[in-house]
């Protein structure tokens, strides 16, 4: 399952660090800047051969020759010529956007068909549980000799979860469980010291860095320290990466497709302009580290969409170690992405945070957040996030998430002419012109932000005159029971009411309910036979059904409560 934590806000003096990383783990900032930044340090490779004979290329990493795709390359630099102009487009709305995404998928397959002897060389290919579980023991004796404590857990396959931490004893709530020391907490800093200088270029990109980092240990194979830890990593996972184009389509109409799709966009065009480095316009500035991963480390898409995927889902962010880079400029305040084996093998469960990264003895210390009897899988909690969120970037959701929500984007139009004076009353509410807002499940529905919004948005001349000339007072607007006129709140409510409309509209237009029945019924069916082995991405579409109904239902409950308030 995917890891994502956040830190307790309780610890911040004391152990200041396993703070949520940002939801999209390859931002589109970080993307923006490795893309512009980016360059080769070496050209491609010009061996002889054919197309339908592929030789060893010269380039090695400890020894390892790779696949040269030499006699592909033209084909391969056209396709990522297109995916580089495909990806500097914005699109002006939705259905642009959803085309634009087609598109790229079309190109990454035909891509991933000419990478796939590369692919087979440097990507390991999914185990049976029984060869799994042997990974599981090598890795287990590995991580307790580098200094992993815990004498109530053990790694165990679930069914439904692959592995996770089961109770080797009784456990008893708040009981220390686990310790990983910061020599096994995988990070940039922890590579050679030749590997480390290529990440003093983008201090701020750590997720970007960690992806980069865990590439190299992948291909360096059993001569990586981390192979132990690299080997039962899963080899694919459910993040919308691995969507199918058929799959992503049934997750149109939701509030988590347009990020779905941006989280595409950018993996895309981090990928693109990193073979363009190497292979398209190499050149020799200071920026040139990122194109050896395809030189020199045998990068191919499945392998970038593997690394990315697996920080995604289980990266962190602790306290840097390393106190500045090479020009001086100090990095002390800049946390770092990390992946803290063994405990990142936990799974979630609704609670508390309950994992803390100690700065004196320089650890990650995990407590119990609740009792668990012994044989019984042992969970923590990931923090506060939508399902939405944790589908994009987890790859799973919580069916029991009580900090769930749907996101509402609205925003002031130019052409109103009060909309300087409503746009002043949002800010002393620290609520943004163009914002995202949350419909939220019962008992709640609507957020205080989003309720307040759209009451600033109704607002006549004279009523944001009266809210305007007292901003102490607008704080009032977030409270249900805020004292309005009754007309106003009348429209407030109607408009809550038409929206919440709209959008179950589109959700409805986009599946049909009798279909999304059928469909859930027989994954229902399909995975208590348990044949996802055979039939690969039937997870993926349990998941995106279970979370259209639950979006659905949060949007529904909110437009019950929006009519019933129309009618106070």
């Amino acid at each position: 399952m995917g890891k994502n934590k956040r830190k307790n806000k309780q610890q911040q003096q004391q152990s200041p660090s396993l703070v949520q990383t940002p939801t999209q783990t390859q931002s589109e900032a970080a993307s923006g800047s490795a893309s512009g930044t980016t360059s080769a340090s070496g050209s491609a490779a010009g061996n002889q051969t054919s197309e339908s004979h592929i030789v060893q290329d010269k380039n090695k990493i400890d020894g390892k020759r790779f696949p040269s795709l030499s006699g592909r390359r033209g084909e391969l630099n056209a396709l990522v010529v297109r995916l580089l102009e495909l990806v500097a487009m914005q699109p002006a709305n939705p259905n642009e956007e959803w085309k634009q995404y087609v598109e790229l998928q079309l190109q990454l397959q035909r891509i991933m068909v000419l990478e796939e002897p590369l692919q087979k060389a440097v990507c390991l290919d999914a185990t049976d549980d029984q060869s799994r579980q042997a990974k599981v023991t090598a890795f287990s004796e590995w991580a307790k000799a580098g200094g992993v404590k815990t004498d109530c857990l053990e790694i165990a396959i679930f069914p439904g979860y692959q592995l996770g931490l089961r109770a080797t004893q009784d456990i008893a709530a708040e009981q220390p469980v686990l310790s990983v020391p910061r020599t096994l907490i995988f990070s940039e800093e922890h590579l050679p010291e030749t590997d480390r200088k290529l990440f003093c270029n983008f201090p701020l990109l750590t997720n970007f860095n960690l992806a980069y980092a865990l590439v190299i240990e992948k291909v360096r194979g059993p001569d990586s320290v981390w192979r132990p830890y690299i080997d039962v990593l899963p080899a694919r996972y459910n993040t919308v990466l691995y969507f199918s184009i058929e799959q992503m389509q049934r997750l149109r109409g939701t509030a988590a497709c347009t990020s779905a799709l941006r989280q595409c966009r950018v993996i895309a065009r981090q990928y693109a302009n990193m073979y363009k480095c190497a292979h398209i316009r190499p050149d020799a500035s200071s920026a040139s580290s990122m194109g050896v991963l395809f030189t020199q480390h045998g990068l191919c898409y499945e392998l970038y969409r593997w690394a990315v995927s697996t920080v995604m889902t289980r990266q962190n962010l602790v306290p840097r170690e390393l106190q500045a880079n090479d020009d001086g400029d100090d990095l002390s305040q800049l946390p770092i992405s990390a992946l803290i084996p063994y405990w990142d093998m936990a799974n979630h469960r609704p609670g508390k945070i309950t994992s803390y990264y100690d700065s004196g003895v320089h650890q990650m210390d995990c407590t119990a957040q609740e009792a668990c009897k012994a044989g019984e899988q042992f969970f923590i909690y990931y923090g506060d996030r939508s399902n939405a969120d944790l589908l994009v970037h987890n790859g799973f959701i919580d069916v029991n998430n009580r900090k769930d929500y749907v996101k509402i984007r609205l925003g002031l139009g130019l052409s109103d002419a009060l909309v300087e004076q409503r746009a002043k009353i949002l800010a002393r509410l620290n609520i943004e012109r163009k914002a995202e807002l949350r419909v939220l499940p019962a008992p709640d529905y609507i957020s205080g932000e989003l309720l307040a919004f759209v009451r600033v948005f109704n607002m006549s001349a004279d009523q944001l005159e009266h809210w305007g000339s007292d901003l102490e007072r607008a704080v009032d607007l977030l409270h249900i029971d805020c004292a309005l006129e009754t007309d106003h709140e009348t429209r407030t409510w109607q408009y809550l009411y038409q929206r919440l409309k709209l959008l179950l509209g589109v959700l409805e237009a986009t599946f049909k309910e009798s279909d999304e029945l059928q469909q859930l019924e027989k994954i229902q069916l399909t995975e208590k036979q348990e044949v996802n082995k055979e039939l690969p991405g039937q997870e993926i579409d349990l998941l995106v059904v279970q979370y259209r109904r639950l979006e659905r239902r949060i949007l529904t409950d909110a437009l019950e409560y929006a009519q019933e308030r129309c009618k106070v």
